[in-house]
C-alpha cells in the first residue's frame, strides 16, 4: 500500500493548529503519512523506529543453494562505541516547540506591570464592576443578534475558517508565514496565547452566559463554546495580534486616515464581528475584549522576550533603526463608547528582543 502526499496518518486529511492556524501532517506509524523528505515538515509528532537491520555483507560459509542470510545489526551497534559527545551547547529558544515557548514566555509576560498610580499587572487591567456587562442591556442585544440571523449564509465559510484560523487571516496581511517572518510569527504566537490566557480568565470571572443559552431561537449553525460568553475571545485575540503587527509591520500599513481604517484593525473587527453574527457572542463581549487587548499590550511589549534588554542589545547583529516602540491610535469600542487608549510609545526597545528582531525581517 502506498501513502498519499499530503493525508493525515491518523484522520486522512490535514489539520489545523487553533493557535497557529497553520495546517500540520501527521507523522504517525501507519498508511497516510505524509511522503517527501520530512514528514514533519507540519510541525506534527514522528514516529522513529530503530529496529533491526540487515548488513550488506552476507554470512561467509553457508551452505551450497542456501539462501543469503545477512547478520542483523541494531543501531548504533558496535560502531557507535566510539562515538564522542558533541560539545555542550545553551538550549536555545529557537529550540523550544513554539507553542511550549509561549506557555514559557507568559511566565515573564504576568510578572510585568503598567502605569505608576497604582502600577497594574494583568489581573488588574479589568474592573469586574466598572467594565463588567449591563444586564439591563442584554436584551437589546439579543434583538440585535436575531436581525443578524439573515447574515449567516453569507459569512458562515469564511466565520468558519476564522474559528481555528484566526491568525491565518491575520498574517495575510503582507503575507508573511513562520518560514519567511519567524520572529514576527513568533509575536504573533506569543501575543494569541497571552490574550487567550487573559479572556479565558474573565470568561470564568463574569461568568456570563452564551446568546442562544438564553434565547432559543438564535440556534448557532456550529457548536457553541465550552466556556462563557464575556469577553469575546475572538475579539480579544485578533485585536491583540493586530495591535502587536501595527508595532511591526512597515508604518505605511496604517492608512492617512488613521490605524482604525488600516487592514489589521478592519480585519481583527470582522473575524468578531462574525462571531455576534453566529450567535455566539453580544455585542458587548466583542467591546470587552478590545478593551483588553488595548490596555494588555504595554505589557506584553515591556517583557524582555519581546522588549530586549540593554546588554543583549550591544552584541546584536541585527540592523535596526526604529529602535523605540510607536505610538499608538486608541482603540474604538462603539458607536456610543468612549475610545480605549492603547498606552504605549518611546519606551526603549532592543536588538537581542523578538520586537526588534521581526522589525528587522521588514526591513
Amino acid at each position: 500500500m502506498s501513502s498519499t502526499s499530503g493525508t493525515s496518518g491518523t484522520s486522512g486529511t490535514s489539520g489545523t493548529s487553533a493557535a497557529s492556524g497553520t495546517s500540520g501532517t501527521s507523522g504517525t506509524a501507519g498508511a497516510g503519512s505524509t511522503v517527501g523528505p520530512d514528514s514533519t515538515v507540519g510541525g506534527a509528532d514522528i514516529y522513529r523506529p530503530l529496529l533491526i537491520s540487515p548488513s550488506t555483507a552476507p554470512l561467509p560459509d553457508l551452505p551450497p543453494g542456501s539462501p543469503l542470510v545477512f547478520q542483523g545489526q541494531r543501531w548504533p551497534g558496535l560502531l557507535g562505541a566510539d562515538w564522542p559527545p558533541v560539545p555542550t551547547v545553551d538550549f536555545r529558544d529557537s529550540d523550544w516547540d513554539l507553542d511550549k515557548f509561549a506557555i514559557a514566555t507568559l511566565g515573564e509576560i504576568v510578572q510585568q506591570s503598567t502605569g505608576t498610580t497604582p502600577a497594574k499587572t494583568w489581573s488588574d487591567l479589568i474592573d469586574p464592576g466598572a467594565d463588567g456587562f449591563d444586564e439591563a442591556g442584554t436584551a437589546a442585544e439579543l434583538t440585535e443578534l436575531r436581525s443578524l440571523i439573515e447574515y449567516r449564509a453569507a459569512v458562515f465559510d469564511e466565520a468558519l475558517a476564522q474559528r481555528a484560523g484566526l491568525l491565518t487571516y491575520m498574517r495575510g496581511v503582507l503575507n508573511f508565514r513562520s518560514g519567511s517572518h519567524p520572529a514576527t510569527y513568533k509575536l504573533c504566537i506569543l501575543a494569541f496565547q497571552f490574550a487567550q490566557f487573559q479572556d479565558m480568565y474573565w470568561k470564568r470571572i463574569f461568568r456570563r452566559p452564551r446568546p442562544s443559552r438564553l434565547d432559543p431561537a438564535l440556534m448557532p449553525p456550529i457548536e457553541v463554546p465550552g466556556h462563557g460568553s464575556y469577553p469575546s475571545g475572538h475579539a480579544c485575540e485578533a485585536m491583540m495580534v493586530a495591535l502587536v503587527l501595527e508595532q511591526v509591520l512597515p508604518t505605511a500599513i496604517i492608512p492617512a486616515a488613521g490605524a482604525e481604517h488600516g487592514p489589521l484593525r478592519v480585519l481583527a473587527r470582522r473575524i468578531a464581528r462574525n462571531r455576534d453574527v453566529l450567535g455566539l457572542h453580544y455585542p458587548s463581549d466583542t467591546r470587552c475584549g478590545f478593551k483588553i487587548a488595548a490596555r494588555s499590550l504595554p505589557l506584553f511589549l515591556s517583557a524582555p522576550t519581546v522588549r530586549g534588554t540593554p546588554a543583549g542589545g550591544s552584541g546584536s547583529s541585527s540592523q535596526n533603526s526604529d529602535n523605540t516602540e510607536r505610538h499608538q491610535a486608541p482603540v474604538l469600542l462603539g458607536a456610543t463608547e468612549p475610545v480605549e487608549p492603547v498606552n504605549v510609545g518611546e519606551a526603549a526597545v532592543y536588538l537581542d528582543g523578538l520586537l526588534a528582531k521581526a522589525r528587522a525581517e521588514w526591513a
